[in-house]
Parts: C-alpha cells; structure tokens; sequence
C-alpha cells in the first residue's frame, strides 16, 4: 500500500499525530502531535486540478473580497515551483527576517503574502528539486512564518494536480475547507473534480468551485455535477490586463462578494 493510499484510510486526527515527525515512524508506535500551529482564524486551500485555470488570480480577488468586510487576509503561495502571486500584485520586496524565520511581506491594499517568488534571489531561475523536497519547503512556509496576530483568514494558493505538495497540506496542515477553480470544457472540469474529490478523501471539507473565465454558450460539464458553485468570474478582458500587468490589487470586483460574506459568517 503506498503513502496516499494510507494516508486515505486514515481520520484526520490520525493524519496529524503523524505529521512533521523527526524519527523513522515505520518502526515506531507512538503518537506525534503536530508542530504545526494554527496560523489564522479560517485556513482555506485554493486549489485546482490543472494549470492555467486561474487559481492564483482568485486566490488574489478572494483576499481582496474578504478584506472588504473587514477582515485581515495573509496569502502563502505554495506552488514552490511556479510562484505566481507576487507577480500578479507586481511585487519585488523580499520577505523580511532571518531564515529560518519569515515574516510576510505587506502587498497592495494590505494582503500579508509569502512566496518563494519573493524569496528567491533568481526567481525566473527553474526550480530543480524533487517533488518531496519541494513539499518540505512549501511545509517550512507555513510552519515558520511569523503570521501576524489575529490574523482571520489565511488562503493558500496550491500547486495544479495532486502531487507531493497538496498531500502534505491536505494531511499536516491545520485546513478548514477546500475551493476549487475551474474553467469551462472538460479538460478543465475533469481534473477539478479529481482534485475535489483529493480534498474530500483526505477530510478536507469542500465550499464549492469557482467558474473561472465563464461564457454564456459555454456550461460546466457533467464532471462537475454536484459540486456547488460558489462563485462565477466571466472572462474580462480588463482582469487579464491587470493581473498581467501586475496590477490585481487594484482590480475591482464584486464576484466573489458572497462567498467572502459566507466565510465571514462561518467564523
């Protein structure tokens, strides 16, 4: 039985007795709590089952949202090896403070961010390191920042697919629910409730999914029957200018009003 399959038939408090471990857990038998400390009020993974469906970009207009209602909002990118959120909000500070220790660094309108877009001293370098490797990092991030106080909501923006990054979140991170991004067609549709369905075996609630570049002619397929859509974002020409432009911060929506009035609510 490999680690994914394991991880499956777990319950969540199993799954994190196990976690960040510093012993060979194959020959032993005791528990182990995780070291891993609540960052914010609500943590919720942002997720996708393939690239270019915009996660990053409604990852952005989700904090956006949110901050609207008067909440304070922290963004970790967790997509180690295509860090996309500081370059949408046009950011090149680095983050502050002395390794191991981060604190996010302040982007357009307030949004606490960490990324290793703002980390790496060559972030248009390719990142060549294994995919276990490249999860204990995206667990450093989250486990060694310096959240600010009080913070109320935490998203996380998650790597496309289901591979070692989204295991670790979905099974040591402290996760409260799980969003979906999708776009019109199949394609799309097919790998988002793949990554649904991840979230869900691995006893991450799901809210629903966002219907990311919707058209009228165009209707999500029957892949995606039953999920709820939380949220519909319809391609605009002007979001693609400002997000790559680097602008998104100021960017105005209100798309995702709603679902950021849930999430208020369910606090």
């Amino acid at each position: 039985m490999d680690e994914q399959e394991q991880v499956k038939k777990m319950t969540k408090q199993e799954q994190q007795a196990c976690l960040n471990c510093e012993h060979d857990c194959s020959a032993c038998a005791q528990g182990c709590t995780s070291k891993v400390k609540r960052p914010a009020d609500t943590v919720i993974a942002v997720t996708g089952g393939k690239g270019g469906t915009g996660k990053s970009v409604v990852t952005v207009l989700f904090a956006k949202a949110l901050m609207k209602r008067g909440l304070t909002v922290a963004i970790l990118d967790a997509d180690i090896a295509c860090p996309s959120i500081p370059a949408l909000l046009g950011m090149k500070e680095p983050v502050l403070g002395d390794m191991p220790v981060l604190t996010p660094v302040a982007g357009p309108g307030g949004i606490s961010v960490v990324s290793m877009g703002i980390i790496s001293d060559e972030p248009l370098e390719p990142v060549l390191w294994t995919g276990k490797y490249m999860a204990q990092v995206a667990a450093w991030l989250m486990r060694d920042t310096k959240w600010p106080e009080g913070l109320d909501v935490l998203l996380i923006d998650m790597p496309s697919g289901a591979g070692d990054i989204p295991l670790a979140y979905y099974t040591a991170m402290p996760l409260d629910y799980a969003l979906a991004v999708v776009e019109p067609g199949e394609l799309s549709s097919g790998a988002a409730r793949r990554a649904v369905s991840l979230a869900e075996k691995l006893c991450v609630p799901v809210m629903g999914i966002v219907e990311n570049f919707a058209e009228e002619d165009m209707n999500l397929p029957e892949s995606c029957k039953g999920i709820p859509v939380v949220a519909t974002i319809s391609y605009n020409g002007a979001l693609r200018r400002a997000a790559c432009g680097g602008k998104l911060g100021g960017y105005e929506t209100e798309c995702l009003d709603d679902l950021a009035r849930v999430i208020n609510e369910l606090r």
